[in-house]
């Protein structure tokens, strides 16, 4: 959950001036993403990071964008302040101003193919344009994503909250915990942990999705934003929950193998997968999704956001359906790229 602003619009004009200079006439609360964003007369961008993120990560979302800018990518231009500074500190949280791009946020699973195919397309280029650049990122360990432990804490977590479902109204909660209860117990049975370890971790965008793009009046994405979460992991995770927020096909949470299988297709022109992320893309992301609370935890502990229930149950759905069709998106995958590269 997105932490309280600590800004007033007063706050906000008076620091902007003093740090930048500039003269804030109109103010506009924006409802997106990880950070508290204002938009400043009109072509400004103000965030406000949450209490967690510091200065390193500003430090390191600074370096990737100017990469980036110059491998012809279109992607967003922080404001520098008036000692050279790309941020300024307020009250232990980070701010900075980025110049506004012009455009719209789509909602999440409402890309038709073109679109599928365009965010597989950036993915590829956003991850061959940071291989190499040596820009320090935090390093997924991802034994940790699927270990006896961490499988045991999940069960235990689930656990907890079904005893948390006491109303008429919880049944469903009940029943989605209970089958992720069942899946985790059954996942050795479908995937192979050992292997899973020779997967390529590449530098990538860290939470690329529908979200983080703005596109313009043609429907094309006119710019990636918010490269703060940027790591090196596992591209195939990136990969797929990048397929599995935009296309329509996806809404009720039921993987289109033949959409999937053209979106990894794509990535793949721009950047090379090995035999093992082709086998095992649906499966980290199985593990990944049925370990995760998210959603269902959040909802019982006030029982008010419908939307956040709703987004967990989507997630829960796409488990479903990964853990019913992993073996035949697996062959599908090798089948028509793997295959037919050799």
């Amino acid at each position: 959950m997105i932490e309280k602003s600590l800004l007033t619009e007063n706050i906000i004009k008076k620091v902007v001036n003093k740090k930048y200079g500039i003269e804030i006439k109109k103010i506009k609360k924006v409802a997106r993403g990880s950070a508290n964003i204002y938009k400043l007369n009109n072509d400004i961008i103000l965030k406000e990071f949450q209490s967690k993120y510091k200065k390193e990560d500003i430090n390191k979302e600074v370096k990737i964008l100017d990469v980036l800018r110059g491998e012809k990518l279109n992607v967003p231009k922080y404001i520098k302040t008036l000692n050279g500074k790309s941020y300024f500190i307020h009250k232990n949280r980070i701010i900075i101003l980025q110049k506004r791009i012009i455009g719209y946020i789509k909602e999440p699973n409402t890309g038709d193919q073109e679109q599928i195919i365009e965010s597989a397309k950036i993915l590829g280029l956003i991850v061959k344009g940071l291989a190499g650049k040596n820009i320090k990122m935090p390093i997924s360990d991802i034994t940790e994503w699927y270990s006896e432990d961490t499988i045991k804490r999940s069960i235990k977590k689930f656990e907890d909250l079904i005893k948390k479902c006491v109303d008429k109204d919880d049944r469903k909660i009940k029943e989605d915990l209970e089958e992720k209860i069942k899946m985790l117990k059954n996942i050795k049975d479908v995937c192979d942990f050992e292997k899973i370890k020779k997967i390529t971790i590449s530098e990538t965008h860290g939470d690329y999705s529908v979200q983080q793009f703005i596109y313009n009046k043609s429907g094309k994405i006119a710019a990636v934003i918010d490269f703060v979460s940027a790591a090196k992991m596992p591209i195939i995770w990136e990969i797929i929950r990048s397929y599995s927020y935009i296309d329509k096909e996806v809404k009720n949470g039921e993987i289109n193998i033949h959409n999937l299988v053209i979106y990894v297709k794509e990535f793949t022109k721009y950047y090379p997968l090995n035999y093992y992320d082709i086998k095992y893309l649906p499966y980290l992301y199985l593990i990944q999704l049925l370990c995760s609370s998210y959603g269902y935890k959040q909802y019982l502990e006030n029982k008010q956001n419908k939307k956040i229930l709703k987004f967990a149950i989507f997630r829960t759905n796409l488990a479903r359906s990964i853990y019913k069709k992993g073996n035949e998106i697996s062959e599908n995958l090798i089948k028509y790229i793997w295959e037919l590269n050799l």
